[in-house]
């Protein structure tokens, strides 16, 4: 389903920070004993948990499109990890949400720390995903389509100069 592939850019970013704004708010909220952060955090680690499974599906059907044509590249074992981090992701993403919704509804603060440090742990891990899928787009150009006419190296630099 290409419609699918074409939604993992989005929905991915989307994820991405969801779930780090998420740990963030809760830290602070644990912190700064602040309750409002700490129920802005609640919800932002529950729709960032959605939003990894909806980017993880998105990036299956992604990979199906792009597989054939990069295997026996470097690109391609960076796809095969980038698939294999991104099948354990929405998993630990989404015990990290029951944890919460856990913690939400029976306060303790010495589990809520050890949620803290799992939270910024998948946090991590999934900005390392991030890295991997920009290595893959911006390094390698994997799924990028292009209408644009080749252009000799330096164009631009020397077209610039050539204007002043």
């Amino acid at each position: 389903m290409e419609f699918l592939a074409q939604l993992h850019p989005p929905i991915i970013h989307f994820a991405i920070a969801l779930v780090i704004i998420g740990v963030i708010f809760d830290i602070a909220g644990f912190v700064l004993k602040k309750d409002s952060l700490k129920h802005a955090g609640f919800w932002t680690i529950i729709i960032g948990a959605i939003a990894v499974w909806s980017a993880a599906i998105s990036g299956h059907q992604a990979e199906e499109l792009v597989e054939e044509a990069i295997k026996g590249t470097a690109a391609y074992q960076l796809l095969e990890q980038h698939e294999e981090l991104g099948e354990i992701l929405p998993w630990t993403t989404t015990l990290l949400g029951l944890f919460r919704i856990f913690l939400h509804f029976k306060p303790n603060n010495l589990l809520f720390g050890l949620y803290l440090l799992a939270g910024i742990a998948i946090a991590g891990m999934i900005g390392f995903q991030g890295r991997i899928g920009g290595k893959l787009v911006y390094e390698y150009g994997v799924g990028v389509k292009t209408h644009m006419p080749q252009v000799e190296k330096g164009y631009y630099h020397n077209h610039e100069e050539n204007e002043e």
